[in-house]
This record gives C-alpha cells, structure tokens and sequence, in this order.
C-alpha cells in the first residue's frame, strides 16, 4: 500500500513538472513563431499521457518505458531550456543538422530550402548563413555565396576562414583590387594565415608586383617555416625578377622540406644551365625525371647537356 501511494506521488509530481514545461515549450512557439519546437511538444504531450494513464488505471509500467517518459518530458525540454539560457538556439540545431542530413544524401534542394526559412526566421544565424554559403559557392553561384559569408563575418568578426572566403570570391569575380584589400587586411590580423599569403600573392603576381609578393612572403616564412609551397613560390618569383642565385636556394629549400617536389629539381636544373655548370644540371634534371609532367622535357635538358659535352 505504501508502495501504492509513493508510486502514484511520484506519477503526480512528474506529471506536474512535465506539464509545467509543456506550457513553456507552448509559449516558446508562440513568442518566436517557430513550429521547430513542436517535436519537443509532441514527445512532452506523449510522456505527459501516459503517466496519467498510469495514474488513472493504476497501471505500473515498465521501467524502460518509464525512463523514456523522463527524458522525452523532462530531461529533454530542461537541456533545450539550458541551451536557449546560454544563447543556443535549439531551432537552429535542429535545422543545421536535418539540412547537413539531407546534404548527405545529395539533397541540396531541401537543405537550401530548410536554410533560407532558418535565416529569414533567424536573421544572425551564424551557422546556418555559413551553409548556406558552402552551398552557394559549391553549386557555383559565387555571387550568392559572398553575401552569404559576408554575413557570416558580420555575425563573426572574428571568423578569418569566412573573411578568406570573401576574398577569394571576390578573386574569381574578377574584383581583383577589392581581393587584395581584403586579404592585405587579414594578413595584418592573422599574419600566419598561408592561404590568404598565397593568393595575395598570385593576384601581386599577376600585377607584376614582384618585390610585393616577396615581402608578404618573407613575412609569412616567420610563422610558416616548414611550408614548402611557400619557398618554391618564392623561387618562381625571385626567377621573374632575374635572381637566379635567390631563386636557386628557395627551390633548393623547398625539396629539402619535401624531397618528392620534382619541380624544385627541375627549376633548380634551368639555373645550372644558366650558369654553365652541366653536371649539376644534369644531376638535377635526372632527379625530376621521376615526375610524368616534367619527364619529356628533363629529357631534352639531358641530351642538350649531353651534345654539349659531346656524349
């Protein structure tokens, strides 16, 4: 009987402090008008029934069940509660993971579809601006994917990978000088930022902006001293500007770091010739034979080399 009697108390105290979230949750979709919380409600509604089925039947269900009935009608709403006190919207969880769902299963249409009502809802959504754009730019339509990140970066300040994005964009749209201001201001907050240093420096290229282009580089080799990428392009452009000696020592550096960067051994190979030094070209251009693309005109080198000297 006192069993009886603690079971039904605490069927009435559940019910009661379920019930009592209910009506939260029920406010939460009126106020903000977003019917994403309605799954929340219809599991409370689900827990809250059966624990009056067990109070009015006195039916004693089974404990899995009953655990099920806490989390679905408390646990869960008190964790959306929490999550909303500290500033995380649960709509937006919810919507960033259905749309990354159907993004899994190469569903973009109704991924875009769930993202424009979540950011139209929710207009400082970071996340769900920010898939959008991955969506954009992967479809091809940079001029939206842009917006997109530019919003992002709003919403962020601090967000350097989208503010890279934009420049990039920008890049391929051809707004070229708007790039380099975006990306000259990035590299003064994030200096070691190699990609935005490497595209700063094609576009610097591409002016022919030589000595430019080997400055951001020198500045970048004091956070970024292993990368190979970086000393070969450093080569390329000390060959544009004719210093050779330079050039020789970046590309030497450079398969150093990484010993299968054939292009190095190839480059490296051109400046020996250039200065009449055969045997090294010649060790240098045997090197990069090894590279399919290189193979056909390391090749040629050889047998010039080789007529020279008169093999």
């Amino acid at each position: 009987m006192e069993g009886e009697r603690q079971m039904l108390l605490e069927r009435i105290i559940f019910n009661l402090v379920a019930f009592s979230l209910f009506v939260i949750m029920f406010f939460k979709i009126i106020r903000k008008n977003d019917t994403t919380y309605l799954i929340i409600l219809t599991m409370q509604a689900l827990g809250i029934a059966v624990g009056f089925l067990e109070i009015i039947f006195y039916v004693e269900i089974n404990t899995a069940i009953r655990v099920l009935t806490y989390i679905i009608s408390i646990v869960i709403p008190l964790i959306v509660i929490y999550l909303e006190k500290k500033g995380i919207n649960f709509s937006e969880i919810i919507t960033i993971t259905l749309a990354r769902c159907a993004l899994l299963f190469d569903d973009q249409k109704n991924a875009k579809k769930l993202l424009i009502n979540l950011v139209t809802k929710y207009p400082r959504s970071y996340l769900g601006h920010k898939l959008l754009a991955e969506i954009y730019e992967k479809e091809g339509g940079l001029r939206k994917a842009m917006d997109e990140y530019v919003k992002v970066v709003d919403i962020d300040k601090k967000d350097y990978n989208s503010y890279y994005k934009i420049s990039y964009l920008l890049n391929e749209l051809g707004k070229k000088d708007e790039a380099v201001s975006m990306l000259e201001s990035l590299l003064k907050k994030k200096p070691e930022y190699i990609e935005a240093t490497m595209l700063l420096g094609d576009i610097y290229c591409e002016k022919e902006m030589y000595k430019e282009t080997i400055s951001i580089y020198m500045e970048s080799l004091r956070y970024n001293q292993d990368n190979y990428e970086l000393y070969y392009n450093m080569g390329i452009v000390y060959t544009m500007l004719n210093d050779f000696k330079n050039a020789k020592t970046c590309y030497q550096k450079a398969a150093t770091i990484n010993s299968m960067l054939y292009k190095s051994y190839y480059n490296i190979g051109q400046i020996s010739l250039i200065f009449n030094d055969l045997d090294e070209a010649e060790k240098y251009f045997t090197s990069s034979l090894q590279d399919e693309e290189l193979e056909a005109m390391a090749y040629f080198y050889l047998a010039q080399i080789a007529l020279i000297k008169g093999e």
